[in-house]
Order: C-alpha cells, then structure tokens, then sequence
C-alpha cells in the first residue's frame, strides 16, 4: 500500500468536518425533491490521494486515518456516484483497489490534472436532477479560477475549498520586483484577477522630490489576503460563502478553508448553511478534532 504522508492536526479537522457534512448533505437529500423522485446525489473529489493518509499528532508521533476518499465511500446515506481524481499513478492504483470493493456506490476513478478532470465531469452530469458535494483540497495552487467558475456555474454543488494560503503569500514576495512573470501567472490563475498587484501592494511613502520611493511593498498578511479571496469567491457563489477557517488553530496559518454555496435558491442556501454554521460551531467549541486526545492516547500505550 502506498503511504500518502502529509499534514498534522489540521488535516484531521478538515476531514472531520468533511465527513460530518456528506452525512448531513446526504440524510437531508436523501428523499428530495420528492421521495419518489430524489436528486442524485454525486461527491468529486478533486485531490482524492489514496483514501488513507498518515498525519503528525501534536505529540510528535505518526498515525493513520481514513483519508477524503474512503470518508465519501463510507458515508452513510451513500452517494449514487463518486468521482476521484488523482494524477498520481500510484494513488490512483489505490483509488481504483478502494473502488473495486465498493458494491454499494458508483465510483470512477480519474488518472488525470484536477482542472481537466471537472471540466469533462462537470460537463456530462445532468444538474437539473443533480446534487452534489465538491472537495478542492489541492497540493498547491493547482486550482485554476476558470475551474472554480465552472464549478459555481453548475448551481448544485456545495463546495470545501482549502485554500492554499502560504503558497499566495510565497509567490507573493514582500518586495513587488521579486515576483517574476511565472509567480505573478500563477497568482493571476489561482485568483482569477490581476487586481491583486493593487490590493496586497502600496508604493512607499515620497521622501523628497529628489529622492525614488523604491519598490512597491507588500501590506498584506494572511489575514488580508484570505479576506480578498472571500471577495472574490463571494461574488462567484451566488449562494453563500462562509468565513474562512484558518488552519492550523494554532501558529501561521497554512490554510484557509471556505464552504460554497452555488445554488442560489434560498431553500438550498438555508438548508446548506444550517449544516456547516453547526460544523462551524462545534469547531468554535472545540467539539470537532476531539478524537485526537484519543487517537494520542492509544498511540501512547503501543509504546
């Protein structure tokens, strides 16, 4: 089996908070919009690893646990389709054993990029009967803005998106004249706009008419550019985007995590916001990620 190592504490919250919606989104629809003709149901996973990933707790110490994959399998009421998309041969050889033991869901494997993988998905599922749950958690800034427009355009999906944080605040270098033309095309990519350069930037103040006030310098924290990219998605769902959930809880944050709503009926909007603003709440209570204590405690007692 190939290990699929990453991540800490946070990676258990965010799959934590994933696996509680699918069986929220999934009990709620099971029977809608009529128990004689209920949506479809369909969960994509766009990074999907290997369904196992093997995190480092706060004690130091290595674990295993069900990875995004394997959670959206498992969820209880099923999905009628899940999609998985690796570009990694060897997890997709994983994704396709995990597939081929499952009876009770329709699961496809894709061996192909992320941005390209939804578009052709996106394309051929009927959204008018369809809904469906949406997890972006890439390896960097592989999300491409044009896919998160196609994405909202579907109008039937919720969406979790982990948005890759420090890697904006790496190509984004303190000193403007240091983000080069490949740092500066990813930005655009993974934000969608070239209005950034305004947004995260000033020129210093002028000394004096004879003097150059030099390279424009970046103002912007974590905490600023997470606030512009809920701008943006906010005005891409039309449903509703929540406040970002900076991971982890504790020192820098890596991560911003946003649920998305495409669909902009209100019934919908209600209905999704009710199961995340309680996810939102159990996190704010420190009710999700409590198994950890557990899974350290256990670790502890095989040594």
């Amino acid at each position: 089996m190939t290990k699929h190592s990453f991540g800490g504490p946070w990676t258990y919250i965010k799959l934590e908070l994933l696996e509680r919606y699918l069986t929220f989104f999934n009990t709620a629809l099971q029977r809608r919009p009529t128990p004689e003709s209920p949506f479809s149901r369909v969960y994509i996973d766009a990074f999907a690893g290997t369904g196992e990933c093997e995190i480092k707790l706060p004690n130091g110490t290595l674990s295993t646990i069900r990875g995004s994959a394997r959670i959206a399998i498992e969820t209880s009421p099923a999905f009628n389709q899940v999609h998985l998309i690796d570009l990694k041969a060897k997890h997709v050889a994983e994704l396709q054993a995990l597939a081929a033991s499952q009876a009770q869901t329709t699961v496809i494997v894709h061996k192909q990029d992320a941005n390209l993988a939804l578009q052709a998905i996106l394309s051929k599922l009927n959204w008018r009967n369809t809904r469906g749950v949406l997890f972006l958690d890439p390896y960097g800034m592989h999300v491409q803005w044009s896919t998160l427009e196609r994405i909202a355009a579907t109008r039937a999906l919720d969406v979790w998106y982990l948005f890759p944080l420090s890697g904006v605040y790496r190509q984004a270098a303190k000193d403007f004249t240091k983000v080069d033309e490949s740092k500066a095309a990813s930005l655009d990519s993974v934000l969608g706009t070239t209005t950034w350069r305004q947004a995260f930037y000033e020129q210093p103040a002028q000394r004096s008419c004879l003097e150059d006030n030099g390279p424009a310098i970046r103002t912007s924290g974590p905490a600023q550019i997470a606030t512009f990219v809920h701008t943006r998605l906010s005005e891409l769902f039309k449903g509703w985007v929540s406040e970002p959930i900076f991971l982890p809880e504790n020192g820098p944050p890596i991560f911003a995590l946003f649920f998305a709503v495409s669909n902009p009926s209100d019934v919908a909007i209600t209905l999704s916001k009710k199961g995340a603003d309680h996810l939102f709440s159990m996190l704010k209570n420190k009710k999700i990620g409590k198994s950890l204590n557990s899974i350290e405690h256990n670790q502890k007692n095989l040594f």
